[in-house]
């Protein structure tokens, strides 16, 4: 079987966590604070399954598995299981964690057989870590699947979605396929729906357009996923944004599927009882990714010399928000 190590026990790192551990797989989790270490040794990860039960079954189902867990700051080096099998290092966190120290710290503590998995939903962090992680050594992982946290720390599985695996860089190496394939079949394992992509760079923006929309509006107007497709004039600003959006990628030759448009309000309708991790930020008065998302748009497209007005006017109004506990 695999070895995991996911770094960070939110939403989607609980998923993960809790699905491979219970497919058999060596599981640690990486977390920064003390007590969520604690919580986790004492309880262990609890992932409430609100989709795979049948309609006739009230009960969601409740797994709960007991992954080795240690802190971030823990000395000991990331991967050493002398070389015999891959292992996957699931870069579980927010895109503003992904910093120069850390990708030092995990240059200097993966081993040899070591793989660095990235989840992230924004632009940008490939490059803060190919400075210090080796480019062949890093894959991108791009996921639709649906969870968010309860009020009681719990994960809740809320969408079945796709998972995506490519190459974070040009690096295609016979050596790269192979971890690839290894990954895709132990996720697949696992449960979840995976596949291989030799274009992922396409799949990271296709969802970060579809990010780009879904995220801000709901925490600009405080509403779960699916309320974005009742709310009068919200479909007007979800197509301002989308269209915005392809218009940059079209100039950067940036290849999206035609029903792209059809895709997000899918991911709408499946997930439309979540509230983004955007919309939870902002209630919760903490930072969020707009500057990972939105700003990365932003930025490519003044680089580009292409307008994105209604992304300008989203993003200062987000900023403005951020900080401020609802």
């Amino acid at each position: 079987m695999g070895r995991f190590t996911v770094i960070g026990a939110g939403a989607l790192g609980t998923l993960f966590a809790v699905r491979l551990s219970e497919a058999g797989h060596e599981v640690e989790v990486v977390v920064r604070r003390a007590e969520r270490k604690a919580e986790i040794e004492a309880a262990g990860l609890r992932l409430i399954d609100a989709v795979s039960r049948s309609e006739e079954q009230s009960a969601r189902a409740v797994i709960t598995a007991f992954p080795r867990v240690r802190l971030w700051g823990e000395e000991e080096a990331f991967g050493e299981n002398n070389g015999r099998e891959p292992h996957f290092i699931l870069l579980a966190v927010k895109q503003s964690a992904i910093t120069g120290e850390l990708g030092l710290e995990l240059g200097r503590r993966m081993g040899s057989s070591a793989w660095v998995v990235c989840l992230q939903n924004g632009i940008g962090h490939l490059e803060t870590l190919a400075a210090h992680v080796p480019a062949e050594r890093l894959l991108s992982a791009v996921t639709t699947e649906g969870a968010m946290i309860s009020t009681a720390g719990e994960a809740v599985y809320t969408g079945c979605g796709m998972t995506w695996v490519g190459a974070a860089g040009k690096e295609r190496t016979e050596v790269s396929e192979i971890a690839q394939k290894n990954l895709v079949f132990w996720l697949q394992l696992a449960g979840f729906s995976a596949s291989m992509s030799k274009n992922i760079s396409s799949r990271i923006w296709q969802k970060l357009l579809i990010n780009a929309v879904i995220n801000p509006l709901t925490a600009l107007l405080r509403v779960p996923n699916g309320e974005l497709l009742n709310l009068p004039g919200a479909g007007e600003l979800m197509r301002a944004l989308y269209e915005e959006g392809v218009t940059l990628a079209r100039a950067l030759d940036i290849r999206l599927e035609p029903d792209l448009w059809e895709q997000l309000l899918e991911v709408c309708r499946r997930t439309a009882n979540n509230r983004s991790s955007m919309l939870q930020d902002v209630m919760a008065g903490r930072l969020t990714e707009i500057d990972a998302i939105t700003g990365g748009l932003l930025r490519v497209a003044d680089r580009s010399g292409i307008a994105l007005p209604t992304h300008l006017t989203v993003y200062r109004l987000i900023k403005a928000t951020e900080g401020h506990r609802l």
